[in-house]
């Protein structure tokens, strides 16, 4: 298997196979939306609201309202509803314990329980909760712990995708 193969779909999303020794599997993750642009990564920031530091959990990719927010790899939704400070959140679950999250969406297209397809439409851009402008906040879990997303979707922090 080689670590990375580039796939398009036919929305001409980007997808990846990885071999991650954390997830001892072979994934497939899909960009989460097109056209977006880092706004804040992961780990130590300033928070933008509360001025103080914090721990970041996941990455924001700036976005117009109402862009279209993809499921980054097939899975289950356990979560579609407002969540404290994420605004309106979706979590979904994958194979081998992770989980991603997407947070201050505009709507959400999901519900809890629905089984949902990598690349799937599952909410839009806003900047519900706590939060200074449009974008998705982003994240990825393994077994619950937060992971950087750029380690497993590799070019988040490249060049916007057109």
């Amino acid at each position: 298997m080689s670590l990375l193969k580039a796939t398009l779909l036919s929305s001409a999303l980007c997808c990846f196979s990885l071999f991650s020794r954390e997830v001892q599997a072979e994934s497939v993750f899909v960009y989460p939306l097109l056209g977006e642009r880092v706004s804040s990564s992961f780990g130590p920031r300033n928070h933008p609201v509360r001025h103080v530091q914090r721990h970041h959990s996941g990455i924001d990719l700036a976005a117009p309202q109402g862009a279209q927010i993809r499921a980054i790899a097939s899975g289950r939704v356990v979560y579609a509803d407002p969540y404290k400070g994420y605004g309106n959140l979706v979590v979904i679950e994958h194979a081998n314990g992770i989980t991603s999250h997407y947070g201050h969406c505009s709507k959400i297209h999901v519900d809890p329980g629905q089984e949902v397809k990598a690349g799937e439409i599952i909410a839009t851009v806003g900047k519900t909760g706590l939060a200074t402008g449009y974008h998705l906040h982003f994240e990825i879990r393994i077994n619950g712990e937060p992971k950087d997303p750029d380690v497993y979707i590799p070019g988040l922090r490249d060049e916007p995708l057109g």
